[in-house]
């Protein structure tokens, strides 16, 4: 699996939060008293607006997702990466393009086993997993852990069509990175991470058309026709004790 990808960055916008007014118009009694004047009253009612989670409360719905889907876009100063990733229990599917080649991952947690898919030439190797494999650039990678109590909610707002919690805290990493994140308020999950190295540098990490639920039986299944070479079984075939040269 990918390993966790640390960002950078701080970024300003605002939303504007409104509540509607009613008004009671005017209107006429049959059983009104005569010399009653028939004025429009005067009041008014306001609707009270939306009780606002705490942040306990909305990072909670992040908690113990166990399958979802979700784009990213990752932009350093080195440039952007993008791609695709699946998530189903210990199962994780990742679909990218890197230097122009576009490379699709399996990863099993059960087995400890990744396969590595290549599309344009239909096959596949197959190899135990490191010890990093079990890492995603997974939006929980930046609040599942995240203690309420150490960030600050420096505002609300509307970002990619979704009400989120924009935070403010410092990187664990003890550097003095900046990190903004722009919590979803429905799922708990960030969409846009930003951080900003003490040189000034920023990285952004956006994800985008998240989808929390069952996936597909064939998600994480191979094209039928490709080809997989076992570099596991490989290896185990080769001696014991190789001559030096």
């Amino acid at each position: 699996m990918l390993k966790k990808i640390r960002v950078y960055g701080a970024v300003l916008l605002a939303m504007i939060l409104c509540f509607s007014l009613t008004g009671c118009g005017p209107g006429e009694s049959k059983n009104e008293p005569q010399g009653q004047s028939n004025q429009p009253s005067t009041k008014t009612q306001v609707s009270e607006p939306a009780k606002e989670e705490s942040l306990s409360d909305v990072l909670a719905k992040g908690q113990g997702l166990k399958s979802m889907s979700y784009e990213f876009i990752l932009t350093t100063p080195q440039g952007t990466q993008t791609g695709k990733v699946w998530l189903d229990g210990n199962r994780l599917k990742t679909d990218s393009t890197i230097e122009g080649k576009r490379i699709v991952t399996f990863f099993d947690r059960t087995t400890n086993t990744v396969i590595t898919y290549y599309p344009e030439q239909n096959q596949a190797v197959k190899l135990s997993a490191g010890t990093d494999s079990n890492e995603a650039p997974s939006p929980t990678d930046y609040t599942g852990n995240l203690n309420p109590n150490k960030v600050k909610v420096i505002r609300t707002e509307i970002y990619d069509g979704a009400r989120c919690k924009v935070l403010e805290m410092i990187a664990p990493s003890s550097q003095g990175e900046k990190v903004l994140l722009w919590v979803r308020e429905d799922l708990g999950l960030p969409v846009r991470v930003e951080t900003t190295a003490a040189s000034g540098e920023k990285t952004i990490m956006e994800y985008k058309n998240i989808y929390v639920g069952s996936l597909p039986a064939d998600t994480f299944e191979l094209p039928p026709g490709v080809q997989v070479t076992d570099l596991n079984s490989m290896m185990n075939k080769l001696p014991a004790n190789l001559p030096n040269r």
